[in-house]
């Protein structure tokens, strides 16, 4: 589990670097501005149908307000790229679930669209904690916005127990950096890359950043 869940993490993160996922300016026509418009938009960029709810708890509990689909991961990274320049203000799309545990469950990972006023939003949507280490979702939006105050984060990727974002700017100190998640997030090191060294070099080389708790 520990390799797949690595492998898959820094695939993700060379599709979300591809795909470009920062907005960008759109004509203001082109806005999607409620949760209806934005999940239609995302309905048509998918040709897919899209559920009236999104997951949480490893995709066992619906979220009515939420909207979801569920596609192909690299699709998944392409859409929040396609949409994120479409979305007004208060509205917020994200990777949500990527292997639910509910029965009868669809194969791939979640697209969620849901209201939102930042993307610490996408943490309490997604409803990302870390039980295990006495951490709920508030401890983890806080420590994310002090990342966010000193590099600069785009979290583009929150589910019951990962997070995944990316670093706008490469912190000068990366291995105190690497330090410092290790101690927010052990799993990352001890079941992902092996070593802090190793998670430097990852993060040096995709620019974001996964977080695991088990």
């Amino acid at each position: 589990m520990r390799n797949i869940k690595t492998c898959a993490a820094c695939v993700l993160s060379v599709i979300y670097a591809a795909a470009g996922c920062t907005p960008q300016s759109t004509a203001s026509s082109d806005i999607a501005v409620t949760l209806d418009d934005a999940a239609s938009r995302l309905s048509k960029l998918a040709n897919a149908p899209v559920r009236p709810y999104s997951t949480r708890d490893f995709g066992r509990e619906q979220f009515t307000g939420g909207r979801s689909l569920v596609v192909e991961a690299v699709r998944a990274i392409e859409l929040v790229g396609e949409l994120r320049p479409k979305l007004g203000r208060g509205l917020i799309v994200f990777v949500g679930c990527t292997r639910s545990l509910a029965d009868g469950a669809e194969e791939g990972s979640e697209v969620v669209v849901a209201p939102g006023d930042n993307q610490f939003d996408i943490l309490r949507v997604a409803q990302s904690d870390a039980v295990n280490y006495d951490m709920d979702t508030e401890c983890l939006v806080r420590k994310l916005q002090e990342y966010d105050r000193n590099y600069g984060i785009d979290i583009f990727h929150a589910e019951t127990d990962t997070i995944e974002f990316r670093l706008r700017s490469v912190p000068a100190d990366l291995m105190a950096f690497c330090d410092d998640l290790y101690e927010f997030c052990p799993d990352t090191v001890d079941q992902g890359v092996g070593s802090v060294e190793a998670l430097a070099s990852e993060i040096a080389r995709h620019g974001s950043v996964y977080l695991w708790w088990d």
